[in-house]
């Protein structure tokens, strides 16, 4: 029997604004690192699609790891045990939606890419960009710009 999961709602695209949410992520108090070319912790040594990644986020406090295996066209998928809880308790959120709940046991990871992503995109055309954080811990961006 396998535990492994993979998160096929966000496509990972940028491994630049991955690392940045990694940084990010470390910075509010979560002991993590992303390597390349490693194996993810799960629950089996062995176990099905849980191989060697291309990336892969270290979770310090965790059981387990997340694993981002690149795809076809180019983005990367994560895949990881959420067996016992201890990756959700790391990096998890509050699923907006009940079929969000798979991806909201990654949500503090996936909404800081999706922040990094959106910054970076902007920045990219050469906008401005500001960063609102709201007291329910949901981050807003005010993009500005000529180009608008």
């Amino acid at each position: 029997m396998s535990h492994t999961s993979a998160i096929k709602a966000i496509k990972i695209v940028s491994i630049s604004a991955l690392r940045a949410a990694v940084a990010e992520l470390n910075q509010t108090g979560v002991a993590c690192t992303l390597v390349e070319n490693d194996t993810p912790r799960a629950f089996f040594p062995d176990q099905k699609d849980m191989g060697k990644a291309d990336y892969v986020l270290r979770l310090n406090n965790a059981s387990y790891d997340i694993g981002f295996y690149k795809q076809a066209d180019g983005s990367f998928e994560a895949r990881t045990d959420f067996w016992g809880g201890s990756v959700e308790k790391c990096i998890g959120g509050k699923p907006s939606k009940p079929e969000n709940v798979e991806q909201a046991k990654m949500g503090r990871l996936f909404q800081l890419y999706g922040v990094h992503v959106a910054t970076e995109t902007a920045r990219k055309k050469g906008l401005s960009v500001r960063r609102i954080a709201g007291a329910d811990g949901k981050i807003k961006l005010e993009v500005t710009g000529a180009n608008l």
